[in-house]
């Protein structure tokens, strides 16, 4: 079976030592996985929730729509794909992976980079054969269901929001150690994970309302937003589950939900909290964040005419965070010479 994660994650334990920010002894406060040569100028696309299954079942997932949308997103060349999980419909089912394998083999044949977040529909149908079904897609993962990546001056942080994510558990005490040791070169944080933390989507109106944001996930928020005025680097939170596109912002956190990928979508009435007002239309949609050192530029590509292929910019936003100051070079030790041509330190270099 032809892999969608790209091998050059693959390095060795010395390789993701070098490239951390400090030597630590925890490998659990590493990032999982290193990719070298990254400029700091590049390009991620992020969407969710297509749910791949039998064409012919248009109650579940629309084949047409996540098909344009697969095309669209190779047509825009990005240097990573981030999927919020939801990518079949059932998958403990080998037929549904299947469909996932021949509709997405345009990324493969386009070598795109992915990193995929688990879903509750990965898990359908049975939990051992559907995280069977997704770790043979995705090898490298190696049993993993959560896991880090240093992108350039990005992190990447994969949750998997089926787990529990309660104070002590095992996928807490990883997320803890990750951000109390978050690589000096990150301008950036993203979280990619299932379950949003904020959505004006309501399980109360479903069908058709969606679900509501879950304590755990609105716990996880609040430990963000307590930690995010400290930091120098912008977090940004992605998320599916909902079938819509929304945005947020709370203390500085960018919240965004995009879950157009495919699945039968969710219509529900906008707060004033939130940054998207696009109405109550189905959004079938990706987003684009271009990283250019420390700006961000995201736009939601909503898909507007199917049969023409035809997509719009319908949501725009820059986040912006404190260029890294490199630290000034160390005196050198020993006798001053005689003559010095200034004694006045060269000005600190800023990382572009």
């Amino acid at each position: 079976m032809r892999c969608l994660f790209i091998s050059v994650l693959l390095l060795s334990a010395a390789l993701t030592a070098q490239q951390a920010p400090a030597p630590v002894a925890d490998p659990d406060a590493l990032p999982t996985f290193v990719v070298p040569d990254v400029a700091k100028k590049f390009k991620l696309i992020t969407y969710g929730d297509i749910r791949f299954t039998d064409p012919s079942d248009t109650k579940h997932s629309n084949p047409t729509e996540r098909r344009v949308i697969v095309q669209k997103i190779v047509d825009e060349h990005p240097d990573a794909l981030m999927i919020s999980g939801d990518i079949p419909y059932r998958g403990s089912k080998d037929e549904d992976w299947q469909v996932v394998d021949a509709e997405i083999r345009p990324y493969w044949d386009a070598h795109l980079r992915i990193y995929p977040a688990l879903g509750n529909h990965e898990l359908a149908g049975g939990a051992e054969k559907g995280l069977a079904n997704f770790w043979k897609r995705f090898p490298e993962l190696d049993g993993k269901r959560w896991y880090s990546v240093l992108f350039g001056n990005c992190l990447f942080i994969m949750l998997d929001s089926n787990s529990s994510l309660d104070p002590q558990t095992p996928e807490d005490l990883w997320l803890n150690k990750q951000l109390n040791h978050l690589p000096r070169e990150a301008d950036f944080v993203i979280f990619n994970m299932h379950h949003p933390p904020y959505t004006d989507s309501s399980a109360g109106k479903f069908p058709g309302g969606g679900h509501d944001a879950r304590e755990q996930e609105k716990r996880l928020a609040a430990k963000l937003e307590a930690i995010q005025p400290s930091l120098r680097p912008r977090l940004i939170v992605i998320a599916g589950h909902v079938h819509n596109y929304e945005r947020f912002e709370h203390v500085s956190v960018t919240y965004i939900v995009s879950g157009g990928g495919g699945a039968t979508p969710y219509v529900f009435d906008r707060s004033p909290e939130n940054k998207y007002q696009g109405g109550k239309a189905p959004t079938f949609h990706y987003v684009v964040l271009e990283i250019d050192g420390p700006s961000l530029k995201g736009r939601m590509m909503k898909l507007e005419d199917a049969a023409k292929g035809e997509f719009k910019e319908r949501d725009a936003f820059e986040l912006r965070t404190v260029p890294l100051v490199e630290e000034p070079a160390a005196k050198p030790q020993g006798k001053r010479p005689a003559k010095a041509t200034s004694t006045k330190p060269a000005p600190a270099k800023k990382r572009r």
